[in-house]
């Protein structure tokens, strides 16, 4: 098992996996439904694929690695890529749960009363109280 072809293979993987899921998030963001099935459908393709390739990763040894080639850069690529993947993945997470609630749930605003209108009632409550600390 050649570590760098093992190394690109996973970065391609991890690149097509990008791809979707910006796609997926594109379409949560523009359409503001759940994404087609064609994408879920390519989505559930690819993800075990990006699992066999995770298990390829581990059985690679150290000692297979040259010192002379771009080995390093690869592995840091994968991972930076990898870490693209699991902050997209959140993203998308939380668009499809926003996406799945209600559209009155959605526009929820639990603090409606604007911040000037709390100060004046926080005057007005210490004038009531005779609070000298409060200028009139």
């Amino acid at each position: 098992m050649d570590p760098k072809q093992v190394l690109n293979n996973h970065l391609d993987l991890c690149n097509a996996v990008y791809k979707i899921l910006l796609e997926e998030n594109t379409w949560l963001k523009t359409k503001k439904t759940s994404p087609s099935t064609e994408i879920l459908d390519r989505k559930q393709k690819v993800l075990p694929m990006l699992e066999d390739s995770l298990q390829n990763l581990k059985r690679l040894k150290p000692e297979f690695f040259s010192p002379f080639d771009n080995t390093k850069k690869l592995v840091n690529d994968s991972h930076s890529k990898l870490l693209q993947i699991f902050y997209l993945d959140r993203e998308n997470e939380e668009l499809l749960l926003k996406v799945g609630q209600s559209a009155e749930r959605q526009t929820f605003n639990r603090f409606d009363t604007s911040p000037d209108e709390i100060d004046r009632l926080h005057r007005r409550g210490k004038e009531d109280n005779n609070d000298p600390s409060v200028e009139k």
